[in-house]
This record gives structure tokens, sequence and C-alpha cells, in this order.
């Protein structure tokens, strides 16, 4: 059986409910599809193929998909309120306007000691884009959080080895953030007006669900109207669902084992987007697996919320 495939006895005997089965949407085959994000005034799709240095565009109305080749490693994508791309490469925060494809350097991210590139990011509240940096050999410590408040890059947290999926909970109080070294989500404070975080706690541990003895790690995220947080399994071919006291409470099979995050969007804010990859797969695997890269969609039957759009400061 392939891994993210489950029988139905698998299923009863897991006890676990299932939301929704995802559906292959678009076989787009990326090495390392990531970031998506829906775009309520162009209803689309966003999201990106890190390794290949392209931003995606996804329409699910008529199922097309558009590339925009940035030349570089893109770790992650943000809607602008000025209608841009915010688009995070290897040594900068880029912008892109789609219409003209005109790209343009927005703000240079501190050099590091070894080669790393951008991973994964996310707006807060109040608009600012708060983004992941990982070096290209995954060294342990050597990765970072940093924060873009439209002025400026400071680097929040150090010492990340796979920094990974993050979001906030309506009230922007807490921050949910994965390092994927630890088979972990953490939850930290979050002070919406300062933009500060505190040191964060364990939220779920992959070793202490008792309903998962799988093997994963938790990759993106995205949390839900009613605060509950949807983590992508990367190695465990699913989308689980956690209450907001961290009880697995959901789960949506996806039919490949390298599920990288996950998005609410669509009209209604009802349908989960999910990216997968095929990066470090075996010749065996992707035979078992051809559609790995793809983009997937499920109806879990919950709504998320809009994205956040990055606060854009003019410099006249």
């Amino acid at each position: 059986m392939r891994s993210g495939q489950h029988s139905e006895t698998q299923v009863a005997d897991e006890g676990l409910r299932i939301d929704a089965r995802a559906e292959l949407v678009l076989d787009a085959h990326a090495e390392l599809g990531e970031g998506p994000v829906w775009d309520d005034r162009r209803h689309v799709l966003w999201w990106v193929d890190i390794k290949a240095g392209r931003v995606h565009r996804f329409d699910p109305i008529n199922g097309l998909d558009r590339a925009y080749e940035i030349g570089t490693p893109v770790g992650c994508v943000a809607l602008c309120d000025d209608g841009r791309l915010a688009v995070a490469v290897v040594d900068a925060l880029l912008t892109l306007d789609s219409e003209t494809e005109a790209i343009e350097t927005l703000v240079p991210f501190e050099p590091g000691a070894v080669a790393v590139r951008c991973n994964d990011g996310k707006c807060d509240p109040l608009g600012r884009l708060w983004i992941d940096r990982m070096a290209f050999d995954r060294g342990i410590g050597t990765g970072s959080l940093v924060r873009f408040d439209g002025i400026c890059v400071d680097t929040i947290r150090r010492g990340l080895t796979i920094p990974n999926g993050l979001d906030w909970t309506g009230d922007g109080c807490r921050m949910y953030f994965v390092d994927s070294r630890d088979p972990a989500v953490s939850v930290l404070d979050f002070d919406v007006e300062s933009g500060t975080i505190g040191e964060g706690r364990p939220f779920m541990r992959m070793a202490d669900v008792p309903e998962w003895p799988r093997p994963g790690v938790p990759d993106g995220l995205t949390v839900d109207e009613e605060d509950c947080v949807w983590v992508a399994v990367w190695g465990g071919g699913c989308v689980l669902r956690f209450h907001p006291d961290g009880t697995l409470i959901g789960r949506i099979d996806v039919p490949v084992s390298r599920v990288s995050s996950c998005a609410f969007g669509g009209e209604d804010l009802r349908d989960l987007f999910i990216t997968t990859a095929w990066e470090d797969a075996t010749a065996e695997q992707l035979v078992a697996q051809p559609n790995a890269g793809g983009l997937y969609r499920a109806r879990p039957g919950v709504r998320g919320r809009p994205a956040r759009r990055m606060k854009t400061v003019s410099h006249n």
C-alpha cells in the first residue's frame, strides 16, 4: 500500500474521523511545492515551487495554472495591500506585478554565515511579513525567523534548523510555529501591536498523539475560523486537524507521502488546497506515487479566513 493511502479497516482501527479525501486538481510535478495562499481579489491560488524558482497562479474554475519564472529559489509569496505580490528569494524580498511581470527588489536580507534560502512565510494581523530562512544543507541551528515591517527586516529568532509552518489565531494573540527538526508544533504568545513573540511552548508532539502511530513530521500549517490548526504532515500522506487544546480531531488523506502545506480558499473559503512534493524521493517512490508534487483540494466542511496582506509603506 502506498504511503498516504489507508484502507477502511485502518481508518476504523485508528479511531479518527476522516473529514475528506484530497483530490488532485493540478498534476504539477513540483519538486517542492509550497506556500499556498488564496487571493480573494483575483479568486486564484498562489503557490511556489521552491527549487525551480517559480511562482504559480492557479485558477480553480478553469484549472489553468500560470508560472512566473523568478530565476532563483522562492520560499514563499504573500499578498500585498497594493495588489502586488511579495516574493521571498535567497537574498532579498522582491515584489512581483502579476500583470506586467515586473520584479523589483524591496529589501535585501542579512547575509548568513552559510548559504541559506527562504522556506515559508505569512503575514501577521497588522500586515508584517514573517519569513523562515534555512540553510540549503539543513544544518542544525543555522536557520532563523525574520520579520519585515514594511521598512526593514529584523531577525526575531535564531538557532533554528528547518523553520516551517506558521499562522495566528483569529485574535492574533497566539502564533503557531514549526521547526521541522522537531516533530512538533509550538504555540507562542504574540503581542499584536509590537509584533513580538514569547518563548513558546509545545502545542502538540507527534510522538504524544496516541491515534497517530505513523512516521511524518509537521510542515506547513493554517488556522481555520474555529481556531483549529491544520498541519501538513511531511512523510505522513495527510493533513491533520487539531483542536485549540492540542487534541487531534480530524484528518484529510492525501495519496502521496510528502505533504508540504495547506491553505483555505475558494469563493466560500471552504476549499483546503494542499501542496505536495517529490524532493528526496527514490525511483521506487516516484513510480508508486506518480502524482507527487501535485496540487490537491479537499472540502472538510469548515471555513478558513482570508489571507492577511502585507502592509506596503511608501518611501516617497
